[in-house]
């Protein structure tokens, strides 16, 4: 945008300050976009009345007197619901995805509840369904095409030459935000006019005129992390203007150590941590967990008769094999196997990692290792609650790479451990899987895993399962 950033005192004024000459009001679109949906209900509904359901003949003005009321009733109840559900909020009126949910949203209870109405005073009879849902289903789909249209010129238009809020930015002890960067991370409502940078918060006060003189709306204050305090108490020099003043850390990395910024009472409360699953998602994920090893196991239950079998014949011994392993939070579990080894040469502690051709396997176990059956006794651990079905694959405790400890080598291990582990996970189905003999096997492990933790959702866990279910006969790392 061609502006000048200034070393010593005073704001300087951008170059292309004219180049956005036209302002956008947030309150004139909310406005606009009130009436026009008043009006899209009544116009719409008192068009689609003009259809005759005996006839099938069209007549504009033919709307019968209970339509008229239904129509205005519809606009003032839609009016009432879109304050409810902030529809016409000017902080997030040019946010299409917000605006189009939350409208839709609104003509949904709209419709909805007219329909109720009609139920509970028994006269949905009356009411011709075709006209209802054709006015219902018209207006929503205008509203929407409108929104969007509206949404879209905007944007467009302020790439260019309009803006929302004329700012300044100012750093107070370092540098100021770059105006590119404010406006981008405002997509393009901010209009920077003038920067600056101070070296005593005293100089806050030369804010006003140009506040003034400029009709400022938002000032962003760019700060070092320690000096915040001090210049938030230093903002009342700038009490007695009616404008927006943003303090933002000068350093970037403060991020990667507050998740959240909340009042707690009369503090500020900073969340430097926070769980990676939680509320509905932590339900949907434990739900998701009791019906897929619930059919799993019911499903699988003769291959687990003929397996037990074969293990039995085989070599003597138990049929199944427990082994100590580190899940969710650190805490330690006994984790449900298939024996694959020698009674005599198991290993509980696995301080020997099973290699390709281990002569401590067993015919039966070199099968069952190869097609991964040995794992499914896992899924009681899903039932009991310690695993779950896509999640890191939990390790024995006394796994040792290139002779070390695993969180000896990878400083950010322990962060597997803030999810359940599971049966199978990111890392297994992207090739990351088998023996772990080198340090760079064992990072690519644990960066999958850190991945699948700040990436999860259901839909990541079904494509994990079906890549696993893909790639479990023909995977040449299992054995």
């Amino acid at each position: 945008m061609g502006l000048d950033f200034c070393d010593s005192r005073g704001i300087v004024r951008s170059r292309g300050a004219t180049r956005r000459s036209k302002r956008i009001l947030p309150y004139n679109v909310a406005a606009g976009f009130a009436v026009f949906d008043a009006a899209c209900l009544v116009l719409i509904g008192l068009a689609c009345a003009g259809y005759s359901g005996a006839s099938g003949e069209f007549s504009v003005w033919s709307p019968q007197e209970w339509q008229i009321w239904a129509v205005l009733f519809a606009a003032a109840l839609q009016f009432g619901l879109a304050h409810i559900f902030e529809v016409y909020r000017t902080a997030k009126i040019l946010d299409r995805r917000h605006i189009l949910r939350r409208m839709a949203l609104s003509f949904l209870c709209t419709f909805g509840f007219m329909i109720g109405i009609a139920a509970a005073t028994k006269s949905a009879e009356t009411y011709s369904r075709l006209w209802f849902f054709s006015w219902a289903a018209a207006s929503t789909m205008a509203a929407i095409v409108a929104r969007g249209t509206v949404l879209r010129g905007i944007r467009v238009s302020l790439a260019e030459r309009t803006f929302v809020h004329r700012a300044l930015s100012v750093g107070v002890f370092c540098d100021p935000l770059h105006p590119r960067e404010i406006e981008r991370q405002t997509r393009n409502e901010e209009f920077v006019v003038g920067i600056g940078k101070f070296d005593e918060l005293t100089e806050l006060v030369e804010l006003s005129d140009r506040i003034v003189q400029d009709e400022i709306d938002h000032v962003y204050l760019a700060a070092p992390w320690d000096k915040i305090p001090t210049v938030l108490r230093h903002l009342e020099l700038l009490r007695h203007l009616s404008t927006r003043v943003f303090v933002l850390p000068a350093d970037r990395r403060i991020l990667a150590d507050v998740v959240g910024v909340s009042k707690f009472g009369d503090r500020v409360s900073f969340c430097g941590m926070k769980e990676p699953i939680q509320g509905w998602s932590l339900w949907f994920k434990r739900l998701e967990d009791i019906i897929l090893a619930g059919c799993a196991l019911v499903a699988l239950s003769p291959l687990f008769a003929l397996t037990a079998l074969a293990i039995r014949v085989d070599s003597p011994g138990p049929i199944f094999f427990r082994q100590l392993r580190v899940g969710f939070n650190g805490r330690t579990f006994r984790v449900w196997k298939f024996r694959s080894m020698y009674v005599e040469k198991t290993d509980p502690d696995a301080s020997v990692q099973t290699s390709r051709l281990d002569p401590r396997v067993t015919r039966v176990g070199r099968l069952i290792r190869r097609l991964s059956i040995d794992e499914l006794p896992q899924l009681f651990n899903v039932i009991q609650g310690d695993m779950s079905i896509v999640g890191p694959r939990p390790h024995a405790l006394a796994t040792r790479t290139e002779g070390c400890n695993l969180d000896e080598l990878i400083d950010y291990y322990a962060v597997r451990h803030r999810v359940k582990p599971g049966m199978t996970g990111w890392a297994q189905v992207q090739g990351f899987r088998g023996e772990l003999d080198t340090q760079e096997k064992l990072r690519n492990r644990v960066d999958c895993d850190i991945y699948y933790i700040d990436n999860w959702t259901l839909w990541l866990d079904i494509d994990i399962i079906f890549r696993t279910m893909m790639i479990v006969l023909r995977d040449s790392r299992a054995y």
